[in-house]
């Protein structure tokens, strides 16, 4: 339980490491589509893209079992300070997560397209950037069950590095669209229509990266009662506000 404080009622106690044991699994739920996406976008593969996208309903599910725990102790418990905060961040940390549910089942819908044109280009870079941002959404976990705000905050810090990866793969795949353009206007073979969900799915994984470094604010925040402000750089330190 990431707030380590005895409670005098023992049952508190036992709700917040419910609470966190729900945070715990909707995250690998997460991370497991969000895995299964981006290896079933690199291999074009239909069937495993389908199933992503049918189990989006389970990150949902999560979403709501979250939301419900944390009303439940926020009325029955009246929680302050740390306790407070944790209740609070699980709720925000559901959100995010629900988010990168989304956007695994919206890679999952685009390479079910991407699986019949085959000859659409996917840059190598793009399986770069997703499993950067993958391995950002397993730091941050750790840092969650570590209660780690070092961690956490490494994790916010490395915004920078998703935003200069997607513009690497950004850039080739506008080099691929123009090419297949000017292939359509000579032989109409390219679908250059489909070619445009490539540049969405790296859209979605820099938005997943995003949404990781969101969490980390939330670890910060529940941890020292903190907000990290948003100042960051390839080298500087994390601005934090007290509140």
């Amino acid at each position: 339980m990431m707030n380590q404080a005895v409670h005098t009622v023992s049952s508190f106690d036992n709700e917040l490491a419910q609470q966190e044991l729900r945070v715990l699994e909707m995250a690998g739920l997460v991370e497991a589509q969000l895995g299964a996406a981006i290896e079933a976008l690199m291999k074009r593969d239909f069937e495993s893209a389908a199933l992503i996208v049918a189990k989006d309903a389970d990150v949902d599910e999560y979403e709501r079992k979250i939301e419900t725990g944390a009303l439940s102790i926020l009325a029955r418990r009246q929680p302050v300070a740390g306790d407070l905060r944790y209740v609070f961040g699980t709720i925000k940390m559901a959100g995010s997560l629900e988010r990168i549910g989304d956007y695994a089942k919206n890679i999952g819908k685009r390479t079910l397209v991407l699986a019949e044109h085959r000859e659409i280009k996917i840059p190598s870079e793009m399986n770069v950037l997703g499993h950067t941002v993958l391995m950002m959404l397993r730091d941050i976990m750790d840092a969650f069950t570590g209660r780690d705000v070092k961690k956490a905050e490494a994790v916010w810090q490395r915004d920078w590095e998703t935003d200069e990866l997607t513009k690497r793969v950004m850039k080739k795949i506008v080099a691929n669209i123009g090419h297949d353009v000017i292939r359509t206007m000579s032989d109409g073979a390219p679908n250059v229509e489909a070619q445009t969900h490539v540049l969405f799915i790296a859209k979605n994984l820099e938005r997943v990266g995003d949404h990781t470094t969101n969490i980390a604010e939330v670890i910060q925040f529940q941890l020292s009662g903190a907000w990290a402000t948003s100042d960051r750089s390839q080298s500087g330190a994390a601005t934090r506000v007290a509140v």
